[in-house]
């Protein structure tokens, strides 16, 4: 067991779905694992949109409205859960950048919208890899705080601690 999580009961991840994809696939594969890291924390995913989850998942995912009273930290993996997340009462609110959406999606013009977001220091940021983290920094004029790559649980654990 990681001695600097013996503190920590649980967290909770948001997701846009837990359906067909690299995050989703992560994020069960990894929670799975927690066991054989850390058996006295419990890791619960909400989503926005239910689909067939990719993995069977050996923990609690519930609807995202569930989410908003929860204990611990909350880690959010979008921009839509990020946002959400920034009206969380959660005293320790995270976003994992796995994708940079106003690069890729169609709401190009909306780089106001993004920043907010982006620039909340109510959010610590994580990033996917180290050009995640460049790209964010230079968009956004804020320091990512972290690089955690396909959400590694231990790393992930430590920040989160």
């Amino acid at each position: 067991m990681l001695e600097t999580t013996t503190n920590l009961k649980s967290f909770s991840v948001l997701v846009s779905d837990t359906g067909a994809s690299q995050l989703s696939f992560c994020v069960i594969s990894e929670i799975n694992n927690l066991p054989a890291i850390c058996p006295n924390i419990d890791g619960i995913v909400f989503y926005e949109n239910k689909h067939k989850n990719c993995l069977p998942a050996n923990f609690s995912v519930m609807h995202i409205s569930s989410a908003w009273g929860m204990s611990g930290p909350v880690i959010a993996t979008s921009f839509s859960t990020a946002y959400k997340l920034l009206n969380f009462p959660s005293s320790k609110k995270f976003f994992y950048v796995w994708n940079l959406e106003w690069i890729t999606g169609n709401d190009i013009k909306q780089y106001e919208r993004y920043k907010k977001v982006y620039q909340d220091t109510s959010l610590s940021l994580i990033a996917r890899s180290e050009p995640h983290k460049k790209i964010i920094e230079n968009a956004f004029n804020r320091d990512v705080e972290h690089v955690v790559s396909d959400f590694n649980m231990s790393e992930i654990l430590e920040i989160i601690k």
